[in-house]
């Protein structure tokens, strides 16, 4: 065999090897696996997999209810099918399994445990997670803060708010329907439930940076 003969059938060998469904062309040099909760910030932006440590968080009550649901036990845990209503703290075993198969490394979406662990082991993106992990600068005050509002930067977030909705809304408006907006729309004091408003807005659904509720709790409920 000739060094020409050779290089072709060295290529032939490198490309298919269709009787013996053998594939050594550049689809398998590009895969490259990855972490199944990595992938998902890439390709599901709008889940995030569940790290909390307590059983019974809402977000595990929900992941675990939804494994039940389906019926089908696919990771061998033991447990019973749910009734639609029954909503039960998560089993250790069942976080633990969740944990160890987001480490697992797979090639893209479509594999069968990325699918499993999106569903079973994931929650909502939220606003706070994209102030969170954000590059604004800006950090989330903490609604549970009862020191001076002026020193913990509540009364600018405060005035942020209304000066865009008094000020330069001109029409008075009040968005987020704050208690007492007639009689604090003109002052420094917060309204009673301000910090209740910036917290609950900071746990709706929300992975665009163009979403409307991500852009007014950043503008109004940051430092």
């Amino acid at each position: 065999m000739t060094a020409l003969t050779k290089a072709a059938s060295a290529t032939a060998v490198a490309g298919t090897a269709a009787g013996g469904g053998i594939y050594f062309g550049t689809d398998l040099l590009k895969s490259k696996k990855v972490d199944i909760s990595s992938l998902m910030k890439e390709v599901d932006p709008q889940k995030r997999f569940i790290t909390a440590t307590s059983t019974g968080g809402d977000s595990w009550k929900a992941a675990y209810k939804a494994y039940r649901e389906s019926g089908k036990d696919v990771w061998g845990l033991g447990v019973k099918t749910a009734s639609p209503e029954t909503l039960i703290d998560a089993t250790t075993e069942f976080l633990a399994k969740c944990k160890s198969n987001g480490k697992v490394k797979v090639s893209g979406k479509d594999d069968p445990l990325y699918k499993q662990v999106l569903a079973y082991c994931t929650r909502d993106t939220t606003v706070r997670d994209l102030i969170e992990e954000g590059k604004t600068g800006r950090k989330l005050l903490d609604s549970s803060d009862t020191g001076n509002d002026k020193e913990s930067g509540w009364e600018d977030a405060w005035t942020a708010y209304r000066t865009k909705n008094h000020v330069e809304g001109g029409t008075s408006q009040n968005p987020w329907e704050v208690e007492g907006w007639d009689n604090k729309k003109t002052g420094n004091t917060l309204p009673t439930d301000y910090k209740t408003k910036c917290a609950e807005k900071a746990k709706q659904p929300a992975y665009r940076l163009e979403d409307e509720n991500y852009k007014n709790v950043l503008a109004w409920c940051t430092k």
